[in-house]
C-alpha cells in the first residue's frame, strides 16, 4: 500500500475540503501523513458557546485537529510550527528543505496541497507554493509521485489559466466515508459549531455531505484507476 501526504496550512483544512478522501485512503489500508503549517491561533472563531481566548485558541485547535485526524485514521501528524497569517513570510529555502526532507522520510507516492493562487486564503496559496517547490525536487528521485492540488469542484479550466500543469481532474467518490468526515468536521468544534447542520441529526448530517471530493493531478504519471489519487 501507499503513502499519501496532505500539506496544509491550518487545522480543519484536512477535514473540510479533502476529509472523505483522507478517511477512504486510511481505510483501504493506505498510509495518510499530515502536514499542517500552523495552529490556527489567529482564526476568528472562538466558539458557540465561546470555548477560546486568543491566547489559548492555538492549543485547542491543535488538540481539535488530533481529534479530526484520529477519526480520519490519520498515521501521523506533522506540526511545521509556523504562525498563523504569516505563512508566506516563511523563507523559501527554509519552508521548501523542510517539506523536502519530510517528503524523503515519508516516501509518498502522491502528495495533497493548495494551489497558488487558487487556494484562496494567502496562507494556502503560501504552503502550496512551497509543497510544490519540495516537491519537485523530490520527484527528481521518485518519478513515480504524483502531486495534486485541492479543487472546489469539477471545473478544471480555472487551473489551466496558471503555469502549473493541470493534466487531469480527479472525482474521489466518498459516499462510503461521510461519516468518518462528520465526525472530523464535529473535532473542529471551535470551527464547526455555527453550522446548525453539522451538530443536528447525526443521520441527516452525514447526508448533508457532499458525495465527491475532487483533485487535480499537476506533476507525475497518469492515473490508471479512475477515481483514486493511487495505481
Amino acid at each position: 500500500m501507499a503513502t499519501v501526504m496532505g500539506v496544509f496550512a491550518h487545522p480543519d483544512d484536512e477535514t473540510f475540503i479533502a476529509g472523505g478522501t483522507f478517511a477512504r485512503l486510511a481505510a483501504e489500508g493506505h498510509r495518510v501523513v499530515i502536514a499542517c503549517a500552523t495552529r490556527g491561533e489567529m482564526g476568528r472563531r472562538l466558539g458557540v458557546p465561546l470555548r477560546a481566548t486568543r491566547e489559548s485558541l492555538g492549543a485547542l485547535r491543535e488538540q481539535e485537529l488530533r481529534e479530526a485526524c484520529a477519526a480520519l485514521g490519520v498515521s501521523r501528524l506533522v506540526l511545521l510550527g509556523y504562525r498563523d497569517k504569516e505563512v508566506e513570510m516563511v523563507p523559501e529555502d527554509e519552508g521548501v528543505s523542510r517539506l523536502e526532507s519530510l517528503f524523503a522520510e515519508e516516501r509518498p507516492a502522491s502528495v495533497i496541497t493548495f494551489h497558488d493562487p487558487l487556494g484562496g486564503h494567502p496562507d494556502h496559496a503560501a504552503i502550496g507554493r512551497l509543497a510544490t517547490s519540495a516537491f519537485a525536487r523530490y520527484r527528481r528521485m521518485n518519478e513515480g509521485a504524483r502531486l495534486f492540488y485541492l479543487a472546489w469542484g469539477d471545473d478544471l479550466a480555472a487551473f489551466r489559466r496558471y503555469p502549473q500543469p493541470a493534466k487531469a481532474l480527479v472525482e474521489v467518490d466518498v459516499r462510503a466515508y461521510r461519516r468518518q468526515k462528520l465526525l472530523a468536521f464535529r473535532a473542529h468544534r471551535t470551527q464547526s459549531e455555527l453550522d446548525g447542520a453539522i451538530w443536528g441529526s447525526e443521520e441527516k448530517a452525514v447526508h448533508r455531505m457532499r458525495h465527491c471530493e475532487y483533485f487535480v493531478l499537476s506533476q507525475g504519471p497518469s492515473l490508471r484507476r479512475p477515481g483514486t489519487l493511487t495505481d
